[in-house]
């Protein structure tokens, strides 16, 4: 299962071979530069998505371990990429398998296997960047492991976004079977129905079981990856909320030239001596493809933020109309005038408008994540 082979790779795989403690916040003073009020925050029992780069740099076990000894063994962190890239192989598969039976959860495990497979690229990074040797693995780890966890955490969130939504058909399936029963012993209905309907329970159950595992592997990981024990009894804070006004400010030709600035591989290729013609022009010719490379990636990631933000608007215009659908529908419910069933059935279609708006946000959060951190130098141009 996805869940086990990501708690290996990001959590228990890195206890024992890193030997960290199970708590890492465990006896941590509060940095000078920080004030108190980020302190304080930091030292609750919630886990919130704008606290991940402070808790990494403070707590993540294998950041500390790499500040203290840089030539440190990095086999956790390959394990974790592996781990996401076989949870990703796992939630496409059952993307393939959903696409027929439900298109929008079938694009939902999409999304969360994209999340997936984007974490698995910044912990790759990470590899790279030890390998390296330059100056900057301090921060370029950082930098990686930051996005890496950021994108673990939107993978928690996404297939958070299809729990009700999973406990509804669930609900729905045993209400259908229930009814299916009473059928049957009314003549309305054959052994084949009940039969054909126990299975259908059987099998949201499964889907229902299935998710909270996945659900709590994926906890267990982002608790140790910030400094707690992966048991924790922590609560995760709210999903982020896409912020607009971010993406109106955007200046991409600035943006370019930070990106251009920042970018490790770059910094890596700028370092590179040669006292001949050729090794200057050689190397003056790389930084050009190189930078080239690098306008075609941004650009590309800037359209995936425009394209993001109109999916994450039409997706809540379309929640906000499914909305109000679904008052009028528990209205109804309240004064008897649907039966559980129908209800059942109405409040299953409104949740897909639900959870399809959520991962349009979800979605635009990652696609502005990905774009933002390109800007900090970790543009893949290798």
């Amino acid at each position: 299962m996805r869940t086990v082979r990501i708690a290996a790779a990001l959590g228990l795989a890195g206890i024992l071979a890193l030997g960290a403690p199970l708590c890492a916040m465990a006896g941590t003073e509060k940095p000078e530069s920080m004030d108190q009020e980020t302190w304080e925050r930091l030292q609750d029992n919630v886990l919130e998505y704008d606290e991940l780069e402070d808790l990494v740099e403070l707590y993540n076990p294998m950041y500390r371990q790499m500040v203290s000894n840089i030539d440190l063994s990095l086999k956790p962190i390959e394990d974790a990429a592996a781990g996401l890239r076989g949870a990703a192989d796992d939630m496409m598969a059952d993307a393939r398998g959903m696409k027929d039976v439900n298109d929008i959860l079938s694009k939902a495990y999409r999304s969360a296997a994209k999340g997936y497979r984007e974490g698995a690229k910044n912990f790759d990074k990470i590899l790279r960047s030890a390998q390296s040797g330059t100056r900057n693995i301090l921060g370029s780890t950082r930098k990686q492991m930051t996005a890496g966890v950021q994108q673990l955490m939107l993978g928690y969130y996404q297939a958070l976004a299809s729990k009700e939504l999973i406990d509804t058909g669930a609900e729905l399936a045993q209400a259908a079977w229930e009814s299916t029963v009473t059928q049957r012993n009314l003549g309305m209905a054959t052994d084949t129905d009940v039969e054909s309907a126990q299975k259908a329970f059987q099998s949201a159950g499964s889907r229902q079981q299935t998710l909270d595992d996945q659900l709590t592997g994926l906890k267990q990981q982002l608790l140790y990856m910030t400094g707690w024990s992966y048991d924790a009894q922590s609560d995760v804070g709210a999903p982020p909320v896409p912020d607009l006004s971010r993406i109106e400010a955007m200046d991409f030709e600035a943006d370019l030239n930070r990106a251009i600035g920042n970018n490790y591989t770059l910094i890596e290729q700028r370092s590179v001596s040669g006292k001949s013609t050729a090794s200057h022009t050689a190397k003056f010719r790389t930084l050009e493809e190189s930078e080239a490379k690098l306008k075609i990636q941004l650009e590309s990631l800037y359209q995936a933020v425009l394209e993001g933000k109109m999916t994450y608007e039409a997706a809540q215009t379309a929640l906000e109309s499914a909305r109000i659908t679904m008052n009028g529908t528990e209205t109804k419910y309240q004064m008897g005038m649907v039966g559980r069933l129908e209800y059942l059935q109405l409040k299953t279609a409104y949740l897909q408008q639900k959870m399809a708006a959520d991962q349009a946000a979800l979605s635009l959060v990652q696609d502005m994540e990905t774009y933002y951190w390109a800007v900090e130098g970790l543009a893949d141009i290798s």
